[in-house]
């Protein structure tokens, strides 16, 4: 098959360019015609293009022309569109629809119903605009703390639900809690067709080697993602900070707006290593006596903690959304009240005193997530009848 992938990039790199990755490495591998068309909101960061941006968002008639065009050339067969947030626009899907191919869309998020898509402000848990319409997020500014910026995201997100844009289409979300949510905001707020809404996990892609022992790994921590709220790094940090001289050491790896204050807080026991590149960060989690994955919000997947499990490795979970329910406690991790940092801090040593068994851990997830089964899946969504066969 001949398969367009649409993307577009965040400024800072995050999950959903991993699992963008990903999937168009497996397409490849199985000898697949990919064509990608990705953009990046960095292009629109200064001059005419960031002042372009805020109409470009709700519709970008570039874009739906490159992807008509791409599709005619090409004699593309499927579509598969990931991001379309800022520099995209919803437009790409409605010209993807045109062209009379399937047209997958991965949900990442909640940002149907939520203009900042993670369903969390002020660090609790909010569903005001799925329940109560768009609207609350202006009066709450919930995107980048902005009025401006939120009206922009509301208006494309409102336009395009009015116009049908999402249907007809086939739509995958990445966990049975993300399908249950999105459904119930379906019935308040119809937006899609929900049979064709299905759950398709992100794919898992880690060295398949031997896993090492726990009684072999380091006494080390590891913290992967972006370093900013909502990921619950200040939780951690405070966590730390109680756990004093005798914490484990915590590796911190990624970068965000938090990073200058986390390192600001100068705690011995805690060191930066940066933006890693995905093979070093794997290596590192498969060193390590666990991963902490603090989110605050439901997140859309928890690929970390998945990547760690398919590596052995245990996860110390925040209690919420999909990654709580990505732990079984005493055989993969444990879990903690989310934003409570002595919470944390009491599961870090109930976890030091504990014993894991790093390869059941590793093989009940691989067979879960094996890119073998993605790619079936893929293929089948990528058939004419992908929704009817799916449902």
């Amino acid at each position: 098959m001949k398969i367009l992938l649409i993307h577009c990039h965040y400024r800072l790199p995050g999950g959903e360019d991993a699992v963008f990755a990903a999937e168009r490495a497996l397409l490849e591998q199985h000898g697949h015609t990919v064509v990608v068309y990705e953009r990046s909101n960095e292009e629109a960061a200064h001059g005419a293009a960031k002042a372009l941006l805020p109409f470009r968002a709700v519709w970008n008639r570039r874009a739906a022309r490159d992807v008509r065009n791409i599709m005619e050339q090409q004699h593309i067969d499927a579509v598969h569109i990931h991001n379309t947030l800022l520099l995209l626009s919803p437009a790409v899907v409605r010209a993807a629809k045109k062209c009379g191919v399937p047209v997958v869309l991965t949900l990442h998020n909640f940002r149907l119903f939520c203009p900042n898509g993670i369903l969390l402000r002020d660090g609790r848990v909010c569903e005001d605009c799925p329940h109560h319409g768009l609207h609350c997020a202006l009066r709450h500014r919930c995107y980048r703390g902005s009025r401006a910026q939120t009206l922009v995201v509301v208006a494309a997100y409102w336009l395009h639900r009015v116009l049908g844009t999402w249907r007809g289409i086939t739509i995958t979300t990445p966990t049975e809690f993300d399908r249950e949510k999105l459904l119930e905001f379906n019935k308040i707020h119809p937006t899609f067709d929900e049979n064709r809404l299905v759950v398709k996990p992100n794919p898992v892609t880690v060295p398949s080697g031997p896993v090492t022992p726990w009684e072999e790994r380091k006494r080390q921590f590891v913290f992967a993602g972006r370093l900013e709220e909502l990921k619950g790094l200040r939780t951690v940090i405070e966590a730390w900070r109680i756990l004093g001289k005798d914490a484990p050491l915590l590796l911190v790896a990624g970068d965000g707006p938090l990073a200058d204050w986390a390192k600001a807080q100068n705690l011995p026991k805690v060191q930066f290593v940066g933006q890693l590149p995905r093979d070093a960060l794997h290596r590192l989690m498969a060193e390590s006596r666990a991963v902490v994955a603090a989110s605050l919000c439901y997140e859309s997947f928890a690929l970390v903690p998945a990547e760690a499990h398919a590596l052995g490795t245990p996860v110390l979970a925040s209690g919420i959304g999909n990654v709580g329910a990505s732990v079984r406690p005493g055989f993969d991790g444990l879990c903690f009240a989310p934003g409570d940092p002595a919470a944390l801090a009491g599961a870090v040593r109930a976890m030091s005193a504990m014993q894991f068994d790093c390869t059941a851990i590793a093989n009940a997830t691989r067979r879960r997530f094996s890119a073998e089964e993605n790619y079936k899946t893929l293929l089948k969504l990528y058939g004419r009848r992908a929704a009817e066969e799916v449902s």
